[in-house]
């Protein structure tokens, strides 16, 4: 790996896609995560890198999707693009901007918000500016009008079907990105019916809709012929096991392919299902991440819509014999919990990796992001919120919350001493595989770490 990156980001060539199905043929890439220099020591973007990246793409629209703790670098991007290009056109969209439409629009460097799915709303948008017709005629719109009033579209239009969304733009990067990541995202379906009260899942939906398995093999292979074959997948459905029989039928194709590895992430009672996990062995998974998040069954009743722990020793020992590797979700800091709480919960976890029922644990402190039911009324949680200063929502930060048990400062020690504890546990020769090596040349060093 030439840079340490995650993956590339999927909504990009989503979106390409659909902007190449309707005619938008110039389409480009504004490349800053990769950039040398781009983030400087305090954390901030370097303006002449910058405005350097947007001198070599000039466009007439810009396309923005942060997550929220991204949200304070795509303004300054965004205020870049307008001291440039004052003509150029800037939309936001996605997980961090639908439900903080009403502030982002109110940027001055932001032209419109796409708030939910865009699929049909940024196709009518761009058609519309084109021919200088009336945004209020385009819905899931969020806008400032001239004389400074706040405009929000009064309808929004009908999610369009996975089986319908146009094919992505897999060659919207240079093939040699394939050398700067650690694997190819891929989606089976959209959408998760759970309601888990720190989750921000509504922008595309409840209800679980397929893609057809045909079209999924087609995006794998085309995304493994450009970036390169040697990738694993990642299925970024929440809840990629919710349904047996539609997961068994892709199970089933992917073990036709026979050379495809993937990891997935899913629930623990979405893992009963005996054939589920042989198939899944027999497919090419290698790793499953499975939210446990705390081991404080009373917070899952009232976060995790009501998942029950029971099980869990059960079916993590029927994981492991069927030769699948486990991998937790866990969550520092629910407003519920108090520190010997939060602290028996990670030891809990580290129970289960010192007897082989897990084999590692991703550690993440609570954020409550906007679109959370906890963002929206965190009252009703026993939550403080203490600003929003978006920069600072981070799994990796001091909570922005404080609550009755715990101050932000308190909350935090436990997780840095978590992070101690969940590392000594996983330091042990995992029970599938071998520990990760650095080799000389450095290749690999990046999965060397643990991975909390």
């Amino acid at each position: 790996m030439r840079r340490n990156m995650w993956e590339l980001p999927h909504w990009m060539h989503w979106l390409g896609g659909v902007l190449l199905a309707h005619g938008h043929t110039d389409l480009g890439v504004v490349d800053l995560y990769s950039e040398p220099g781009a983030v400087g020591e305090l954390g901030t973007l370097n303006s002449e890198t910058v405005r350097a990246s947007l001198r070599a793409r000039p466009a007439d629209v810009y396309l923005f999707s942060p997550m929220t703790v991204n949200l304070p670098f795509a303004y300054q991007i965004a205020e870049e693009v307008k001291a440039l290009t004052p003509d150029a056109v800037v939309v936001f969209g996605g997980v961090a901007a639908t439900p903080l439409a009403a502030e982002v629009a109110l940027h001055p460097a932001v032209d419109y918000v796409v708030v939910e799915r865009g699929e049909i709303a940024l196709p009518e948008l761009l058609r519309t500016l084109t021919r200088r017709g009336d945004p209020r005629a385009v819905g899931n719109l969020v806008f400032q009008a001239r004389d400074g009033a706040l405009v929000r579209t009064g309808f929004r239009y009908p999610d369009v079907p996975a089986r319908e969304i146009p094919f992505p733009a897999v060659d919207l990067f240079d093939a040699s990105a394939g050398q700067d990541i650690r694997y190819l995202r891929q989606v089976y379906a959209l959408g998760c019916p759970y309601k888990c009260t720190f989750c921000t899942i509504q922008t595309i939906g409840r209800k679980p809709d397929y893609f057809p398995i045909d079209r999924v093999l087609r995006e794998i292979r085309s995304y493994r012929e450009r970036y390169g074959t040697h990738h694993n997948i990642y299925w970024g459905d929440e809840t990629f096991t919710l349904h047996p029989e539609y997961t068994l039928q892709l199970l089933a194709a992917l073990e036709s392919e026979g050379d495809i590895h993937y990891d997935c992430q899913t629930r623990l009672n979405c893992l009963t299902d005996e054939r589920v996990l042989r198939a899944l062995a027999a497919s090419g998974c290698r790793w499953v991440e499975i939210g446990l998040e705390t081991g404080v069954q009373g917070s899952h009743e009232q976060h995790k819509h009501h998942m029950k722990l029971s099980p869990v020793e059960d079916v993590l020992q029927r994981m492991r014999d069927a030769g699948l590797a486990a991998c937790a979700f866990t969550v520092n800091g629910f407003p519920d919990q108090t520190l010997d709480d939060m602290r028996r919960s990670v030891e809990w976890v580290c129970d289960l990796i010192d007897r082989d029922l897990l084999q590692a644990s991703y550690l993440f402190g609570l954020v409550p992001y906007p679109g959370s039911a906890m963002f929206d009324d965190p009252a009703r949680f026993g939550m403080t919120l203490l600003h929003h200063d978006y920069g600072r929502y981070h799994e990796d930060l001091p909570p922005v919350f404080a609550t009755e048990h715990a101050t932000p400062d308190q909350v935090y020690e436990v997780f840095l001493d978590s992070v101690g504890m969940l590392a000594q546990a996983m330091s042990k020769r995992p029970y599938f595989g071998a520990p990760a090596a650095v080799p000389e040349h450095g290749y690999g060093a990046f999965w060397a770490g643990a991975h909390v």
